[in-house]
């Protein structure tokens, strides 16, 4: 099977986090470092880790890392420690319950309205890279890695699709904060227990769904996806 990965990055077609352009100014880039080096695994949940060491790791400016921290500390990925540091906070089970219940209210809507009015195109992009991404084999460790990432980034793409044609910004924020919790849960996973399959499978319900105009069954799917999303999450399953 040809590789589709990279024909679709050429095409623009965005296979990671989603992100809106915001003023180049330095807390802004100090908040960004900080996201990419905690989703990458190079800050890890639970640790301490100074502010003094964070500029050193992001390149940041003291003045700008605290401002970032601020912000990270009110949308609950930190906690700030007097005289100590900073910790990156490990959701608990109530936490990841609740954020799933959020996001059933929001993404199982985002299905149905995309099932009666999405791009079907773009529907069958995503489908072909999902199926591309379930079948592929990895032989050594670097492989495996980047599989690992991959899946997730195509898990990822799917959710943000859907939301993003709700054209609501309000909503789009909200659940990329939603997002976060889930995405800081998935670095507690060792990577060998990794495995994004089941739910890419889950993904292919719903786009077939929406590929037969079928919003009962997509919003029905989606829900699905998320309950065993959830149980997944809080290690029930």
């Amino acid at each position: 099977m040809d590789n589709p990965q990279n024909e679709y990055e050429q095409k623009g077609l965005n296979v990671g986090p989603s992100s809106r352009r915001t003023r180049p100014v330095l807390r802004d880039t100090a908040y960004r470092t900080f996201m990419e080096h905690l989703l990458s695994g190079q800050i890890r949940p639970g640790l301490l880790v100074s502010q003094r060491e964070l500029c050193e790791m992001t390149g940041a400016t003291i003045g700008a890392m605290r401002e970032a921290l601020k912000r990270l500390e009110t949308e609950g990925t930190i906690t700030l420690i007097p005289q100590r540091g900073v910790m990156v906070r490990e959701p608990g089970e109530i936490e990841l319950n609740n954020v799933y219940e959020a996001r059933k209210v929001i993404e199982v809507h985002a299905a149905r309205i995309f099932a009666e009015t999405g791009d079907l195109r773009r529907i069958s992009e995503i489908k072909e890279l999902t199926l591309y991404n379930i079948e592929r084999k990895a032989e050594t460790r670097a492989e495996t890695a980047q599989l690992l990432k991959d899946r997730i980034r195509v898990d990822d793409l799917l959710h943000e699709t859907l939301i993003g044609h709700l054209n609501n910004q309000t909503l789009e924020e909200f659940t990329n904060k939603l997002l976060i919790q889930i995405q800081v849960n998935r670095l507690g996973v060792q990577p060998r227990f990794m495995d994004s399959r089941p739910a890419l499978r889950e993904h292919i319900e719903i786009i077939e769904a929406i590929e037969d105009r079928d919003p009962d069954r997509a919003a029905q799917s989606m829900l699905n996806h998320l309950e065993y999303g959830r149980r997944r999450a809080v290690g029930l399953d």
